[in-house]
């Protein structure tokens, strides 16, 4: 969000406050009397990198639904950043974070900012899903970054190593995972959004958060009028498939290099190089000793092909980032890592996600659905492999009860849904959002060819977005701003880039509007 649109924000709260406070907490004392339970308290919060003022609460839920008055119960934190001009106040826009894993307060100003237009006259509310964030956060210590870097994966036995540390984690976790799935968290957002009065929700998930949406979507149909799915993933989709979907999304980089003369003149041999150092890290790791990226003191590295992948998988995820790979990989071949552990930087962020909600989807709602053939087809990358792996090791140790076996089946819905796919996604691809419109009745699905992961982040998407919700309907969206050119001239040198070319500019893949209406 930029400057402006938040100097305006903050100067129009005082005018909006009193309303935002009343709207919820009136409504939901109606109910509450009803019911016998207290209305929630609401009181001013802020959020990082979002300067608007917010009103938090939170309510209590039993951990096991089916034993609500017997066992454990978990207070789920939520928020409420109020619509600068509240013209629909029993409607919402539920956001999802995602993951699985990220807390959905921590990412309010990428809502703030993928939902600025919406919000001109609804509320967004946001949910920390229950093990995230504020409500009862499931995180292990890790290690940390220096030792990080200096761990040789090629000299250790990883599956001891795995299988030691979650055994670790599940000890001081205590808990039953089981509780922590996607289908038992759909009802506390349920409970939120009756506890504030809300009669309606437009619903709006990233990543994970897709699904997410759509569970809450198949287990309450009647509460929400539309549903904006960005970065898709479907119920009928293995999160192993991510290695073959980055696969793919690195050779784009390589695809459009060749295409530019620029690019292809200062690095003639650019795809070569990577196949070369992947195969010296697959067969030895490089140490070395290099500066910290945060404290800039001299640490010991130990490159290996697993920590290769993950920063180029990283990388992947921004048009800035991507640009760099050609460069960074050029100056690793020749000995210098300065670039490459910039970028390694990144694999920091996952110590901020619920590790026991990553593993409750993984072992819960995947593993149990894996075959013989699909495991055969995420052995194929190098990330969907090494993916696997973990996941059989660690889902051994939590012993996580599976939903049902129709838990896979395409949502069924009426209900108007705009699917978002960027077409260099390194991690959810158009082909997952196809697979999961396939019983959607009334869905559009669009695809900005040039953007990378989480659409409504980097391109025209906020605002139709707003128009999909306002008019309830994708039949009449004018997608031709999605195919504005995203990606970012490539770095050559530490102080120069090369311009793209007309040429280059032809050379990535095109994609057609899919839409799916009966």
């Amino acid at each position: 969000m930029n400057t402006t649109t938040l100097k305006h924000l903050c100067a129009a709260w005082p005018l909006i406050a009193a309303t935002a406070l009343l709207m919820p907490a009136a409504v939901a004392a109606q109910q509450a009397k009803a019911s016998q339970q207290a209305a929630p308290t609401l009181t001013p919060c802020y959020a990082k990198n979002l300067s608007d003022r917010m009103l938090c609460g939170s309510i209590r839920r039993p951990l096991d639904a089916a034993a609500p008055s017997q066992g454990a119960s978990i207070d789920i934190h939520f928020a409420v950043l109020p619509a600068i001009n509240p013209q629909h106040k029993q409607e919402a826009v539920l956001a999802f974070a995602g993951g699985p894993g990220q807390s959905a307060f921590d990412a309010a100003a990428t809502f703030a900012y993928a939902l600025r237009y919406a919000r001109e006259s609804r509320d967004i509310l946001l949910v920390d899903q229950r093990g995230t964030g504020k409500s009862g956060l499931l995180q292990c210590d890790g290690l940390d970054l220096t030792s990080q870097f200096a761990l040789d994966e090629n000299n250790l036995d990883i599956v001891s190593m795995t299988r030691s540390e979650t055994e670790l984690c599940r000890d001081k976790l205590q808990v039953d995972l089981s509780h922590y799935t996607t289908v038992a968290a759909a009802a506390d957002f349920e409970a939120v959004r009756l506890a504030l009065g809300y009669q309606h929700l437009h619903l709006y998930g990233g990543s994970y958060g897709t699904r997410m949406a759509q569970e809450y979507m198949r287990q309450y149909p009647s509460a929400v009028l539309t549903a904006t799915l960005d970065g898709v993933v479907p119920f009928n989709q293995s999160f192993g498939a991510m290695g073959a979907a980055s696969d793919a999304s690195l050779e784009a980089i390589y695809t459009y290099c060749d295409a530019s003369p620029e690019c292809r003149q200062q690095f003639p041999n650019a795809r070569s190089q990577l196949q070369q150092l992947q195969q010296t890290l697959t067969e030895r790791s490089i140490s070395t000793t290099v500066r910290h990226p945060r404290t800039f003191e001299l640490i010991e590295l130990k490159l290996t092909r697993a920590k290769l992948q993950q920063a180029l998988r990283f990388a992947l995820y921004r048009n800035s980032t991507r640009a760099m790979l050609p460069l960074v990989i050029d100056q690793a071949s020749k000995g210098d890592y300065s670039a490459l552990i910039g970028l390694m930087l990144a694999q920091d962020f996952a110590a901020d996600l619920s590790v026991g909600v990553n593993f409750a989807v993984v072992c819960g709602e995947d593993r149990p659905f894996w075959t013989a053939k699909s495991q055969a087809e995420f052995a194929k990358s190098y990330l969907g492999q090494s993916w696997l792996q973990g996941a059989k090791t660690s889902c051994d140790v939590w012993q996580v009860t599976p939903v049902a076996a129709d838990y896979t089946a395409p949502l069924q819905t009426d209900t108007p849904v705009l699917l978002l796919s960027g077409g260099l996604d390194p991690v959810t691809p158009p082909g997952w959002a196809e697979l999961a419109m396939v019983k959607m009745r009334n869905a559009r699905h669009l695809v900005a060819p040039h953007a990378t992961h989480i659409v409504a982040s980097q391109s025209c998407a906020p605002k139709l977005i707003s128009q999909f919700i306002n008019q309830q309907s994708a039949a009449e969206l004018d997608e031709r701003c999605l195919q504005q050119e995203l990606r970012k001239a490539f770095l050559t040198n530490a102080n120069g880039t090369a311009m793209p070319t007309a040429t280059a500019l032809a050379a990535s893949p095109t994609y057609t509007t899919i839409s799916a209406q009966e």
